[in-house]
């Protein structure tokens, strides 16, 4: 039988993080984990957009519980900022869900120098990962989700030599994009890997929303065409909500297991989905594992 929300169990007690809270994906799951009793912490960027997302969701939801910490992924100091903020005020973090991202930008560098897919998309999650991960190993069962896209196999081939496109070289907005959520299942799949071979009760899964609708889509239209064209998809686009499934069920489903992916299956449900052979690389996501930790001074689960 489709796994439904009405399938998603009591989460009173679990204190949940979504990145990118304060709309589409991120807002869609925020809604959802709380109306089922989740202390929910939406890391957002700005705290304005969050404030009224807080709001919109405590209007359907009188006794949701949110809280609000600001968080900008794409730059390297706002994560530490950010996770000392929320060890000082919760002791347990049970799901950690790497949401938050942009899609086929120009080219642009953030603060730190990196081109800002790369920091956006996967880079600071996977500081946000390490700088909370004694909080994940200390609650019983945590799980790390991770959010990927079908746009994965544009980044099939990742060039280590020029992994953030350094000063605009090679850059593709969709080519960029693709990687970072190549990236993304690359870092789910080691970071399960390593779980095991360390023995933590902490599992780290994936997920991907398939063709719905999301915030982030509107960004695209920057000329007549692309305008028309996004008209045209946004009448096969499913609803935001049916793209945050796959995030909820891998988030809250107690049959899961570590190292699955989940999207939409034909029906449009939630469903464990297979990755192509590239994502499953074990030299290329232990490489991309040692950079990442390279680049942010950060070494977990070594």
């Amino acid at each position: 039988m489709s796994w439904k929300l009405d399938d998603i169990p009591d989460l009173t007690g679990e204190v949940i993080i979504v990145t990118g809270a304060n709309s589409g994906l991120g807002f869609e799951t925020t809604k959802e984990l709380s109306r089922k009793g989740a202390k929910v912490v939406m890391a957002c960027r700005n705290p304005q957009k969050a404030d009224t997302a807080m709001q919109k969701i405590k209007n359907d939801i009188p006794d949701a519980n949110l809280d609000i910490i600001f968080l900008d992924l794409a730059n390297q100091k706002s994560v530490p900022d950010f996770a000392n903020q929320f060890m000082h005020k919760y002791n347990r973090l049970d799901v950690l869900i790497n949401n938050a991202g942009i899609m086929a930008t120009p080219y642009s560098e953030t603060v730190d120098g990196f081109e800002n897919h790369f920091a956006t998309n996967y880079l600071g999650h996977f500081a946000l990962t390490g700088r909370l991960f004694d909080i994940l190993e200390a609650t019983p069962n945590a799980r790390v989700v991770s959010v990927s896209s079908l746009a994965y196999f544009f980044g099939n081939k990742i060039d280590f030599d020029n992994l953030y496109y350094e000063h605009g070289k090679g850059y593709g907005r969709w080519r960029a994009y693709g990687r970072s959520k190549m990236e993304m299942l690359l870092f789910a799949y080691e970071m399960q890997r390593r779980l095991i071979r360390t023995g933590q009760s902490t599992i780290s899964l994936a997920a991907h929303p398939g063709l719905a609708q999301t915030n982030i889509m509107p960004a695209q239209a920057n000329n007549a065409v692309s305008k028309k064209l996004l008209t045209l998809l946004s009448y096969t686009l499913k609803p935001t909500i049916y793209g945050a499934m796959p995030l909820i069920r891998a988030a809250t489903d107690k049959d899961v297991k570590g190292g699955e992916y989940f999207g939409p299956s034909k029906n449009g449900m939630p469903d464990i989905v297979k990755s192509n052979k590239a994502s499953h690389n074990l030299e290329s996501a232990k490489e991309l594992w040692e950079i990442s930790e390279k680049l942010t001074g950060l070494h977990y689960l070594d």
